[in-house]
């Protein structure tokens, strides 16, 4: 189970919602995840038989504008976007005591970093199916105006299907930005980064203003991770990370495993340059970068993953440690930037796994660098 801010920070003596509550249309079973920044639960509808989960704001948070703003535009974003490998939130409302909340549904399966917790990477057979469903996805968002700015592996949900494939789900537009107006879709701190440090763009780290191009990076971070079990860049601190985004280059994959074919390290570069102008146009374009060299390799990219990969763990020797080499753009002026920044916590994302629930958090500049 991967971890998210687990620390209670409700209001003293707020109260759960009982077995048999309603809320909207619907009747709360059972409490099955609960953070700092509210509680989900399992609900049904009465008549028809439908299971959802159910996402409350804390009342200390739904008394806060920014965090109720942050709530709703999640809610909008994923509406807008309407594509079925994001999740579904498909009501909102308030309780009578002010809270507010969400209804989505409700998931069975693991989050993307739960698996490579347990297998550490996956085969390039295995990866691309799920990346290239995400790509059609952040696609989708990119088209209708919505960059995510926070892609990570706690935030792609590997739903088990009865047909004993695997169908991914992008979660938390938490942090989400409508492009091409005056500002986010929630209001964060003037020139302050925003995102995870493993994944953020160089544009995201400097804390500029940023567009779908900054999704293009992240989306290779994680592809990095997904097919390495490491992220491009680590660091002793979360400064230290931010200046690897911002002025080293990564290491090949390829360096690190020797069956990754040589080809696939040119995709991931591509993603993973830090000019927004010199990535790939769309992520679909870059997907299809990684199964072209597959395929140049001799191996078969299926059309989706199995289930099955919840039990294979993939091993593989790593060779001696290798240097990162430095990218040609200057560090300095850009510390005082990485030093002075500033952000207050962000959305908490609840998923449910079975009779378990993950929590996501969107991790800001005043996280622990931690994944």
């Amino acid at each position: 189970m991967s971890a998210g801010p687990t620390e209670d920070l409700h209001a003293p003596g707020e109260p759960d919602l009982e077995a048999g509550a309603k809320v909207g249309e619907y009747v709360v079973e059972d409490k099955i995840g609960e953070g700092g920044f509210g509680t989900v639960f399992r609900a049904v509808h009465p008549l028809i038989g439908k299971q959802v989960a159910i996402k409350i704001l804390s009342r200390r948070f739904s008394a806060d504008p920014e965090m109720v703003s942050r709530f709703v535009a999640e809610a909008r974003a994923v509406n807008q976007i309407r594509h079925r490998n994001i999740i579904d939130i498909f009501a909102f409302g308030q309780l009578e005591d002010g809270r507010h909340y969400y209804v989505m549904e409700l998931l069975d399966g693991a989050t993307l970093d739960e698996h490579l917790a347990q297998v550490g990477r996956m085969a390039l057979e295995e990866a691309v199916p799920i990346l290239r469903s995400l790509a059609k996805a952040l696609d989708a968002a990119h088209q209708k105006g919505i960059a995510h700015r926070d892609l990570k592996p706690e935030n792609v949900f590997l739903v088990r299907e009865p047909d004993a494939t695997i169908f991914p789900k992008l979660l938390d537009f938490g942090i989400a930005k409508l492009l091409g107006t005056a500002g986010s879709m929630h209001k964060t701190r003037t020139g302050a980064p925003i995102g995870t440090p493993y994944y953020m763009s160089p544009e995201q780290c400097r804390g500029r203003d940023v567009d779908h191009r900054t999704d293009i990076y992240a989306f290779g971070c994680m592809a990095y991770k997904m097919l390495t079990g490491m992220v491009p860049f680590d660091g002793d601190d979360y400064m230290d990370i931010l200046l690897k985004q911002l002025n080293e280059e990564a290491v090949p994959p390829s360096a690190h495993f020797s069956d990754l074919p040589t080809s696939v390290d040119a995709g991931i570069a591509w993603m993973l340059k830090k000019d927004p102008a010199q990535r790939p146009a769309n992520l679909v374009t870059a997907v299809r970068s990684l199964e072209q060299a597959a395929e140049e390799s001799g191996i078969a990219i299926p059309r989706s993953t199995s289930s099955q990969i919840y039990a294979t763990p993939r091993t593989g020797v790593r060779p001696a440690a290798v240097t990162p080499t430095p990218a040609k753009r200057g560090v300095g002026m850009w510390i005082a930037v990485v030093l002075g920044a500033l952000v207050v916590g962000g959305a908490v994302f609840f998923v449910v796994r079975g009779q378990k629930t993950t929590e996501v958090g969107a991790e800001v500049a005043a996280s622990s660098g931690t994944e």
